[in-house]
């Protein structure tokens, strides 16, 4: 516990400076203390490629992340609770990853998901909950136009300083658009690529892996797992599309490994 508390201050060293500007998830605001349970943060050692990521809980044992930030299988710690990065309350040690069947990082970016096991099982409240998946019946369904909600604890794009994981999770919210219209900036899309709109802000380096949702009947549902952003000249703020890995894709996968009920 001492090493991971370690870990997070190191992390977190360069964020007091930012404060005062409020730097954020691009285009961003404060997400509520308990508005979105089922984000998980994820500490990422001996890896100078990622050093942190999100992730969505999908039950008590797994969280589901971009296999990108963790396809080096190196030291991992999720950690849950809290928005508010310094007030996580449960640290728990990943014991295994499994990185989607398909993944790849050639030109053509595919099957970035990974499952993460945790050494036991988190313990489920007010702060802490699991995602609410697609369903079934969504199989097919391209979401267009519908309004999606981002949340990440990763960079603003608007310093060059900036330390991740920033200290409250940042929310952003913008509609989906179609892939052809993502394919104006960025090339290779697949059918199980999924895009938002980048008009309001969007995610940038540090949000990988964390939840992308519709709203139904008043809940998250978590259609998608961020995958990739524009991250040339000027940073993530430049109002580009951003690209998810659509659920509705893999739901087969996520049963056989994780077991996790999905609604018809």
């Amino acid at each position: 516990m001492k090493i991971i508390l370690f870990l997070l201050c190191a992390a977190l060293s360069g964020t007091w400076a930012i404060d005062s500007i409020q730097g954020r998830i691009t285009g961003g605001s404060d997400a509520g203390p308990n508005e979105f349970p089922f984000t998980a943060a994820i500490l990422i050692s001996g890896d100078e490629a990622h050093t942190f990521c999100a992730g969505i809980l999908v039950t008590p044992r797994h969280v589901l992340t971009s296999a990108n930030c963790v396809i080096r299988q190196t030291m991992l710690t999720v950690m849950l609770g809290s928005s508010d990065i310094t007030r996580m309350n449960q640290f728990i040690p990943v014991t295994n990853v499994r990185i989607h069947w398909n993944h790849s990082t050639t030109v053509i970016s595919r099957g970035d998901l990974a499952i993460l096991t945790l050494a036991r099982n988190a313990n489920l409240g007010e702060n802490v909950a699991v995602a609410q998946l697609p369903r079934w019946s969504d199989v097919g369904n391209t979401f267009n136009g519908f309004g999606a909600t981002l949340v990440g604890w990763g960079l603003s794009g608007h310093r060059e300083d900036e330390s991740i994981p920033l200290q409250h999770l940042q929310v952003v919210r913008n509609p989906i658009i179609s892939n052809f219209a993502c394919g104006l900036s960025h090339r290779f899309l697949q059918d199980e690529h999924i895009c938002s709109s980048g008009d309001n802000g969007g995610p940038c380096d540090g949000d990988e892996g964390g939840p992308v949702m519709i709203t139904e009947d008043g809940e998250p549902t978590v259609i998608a797992i961020h995958s990739f952003h524009f991250d040339g000249i000027g940073g993530c703020g430049r109002g580009r599309s951003s690209v998810h890995t659509r659920l509705t894709d893999h739901l087969d996968w996520l049963v056989e490994h994780t077991g996790v009920y999905l609604r018809p």
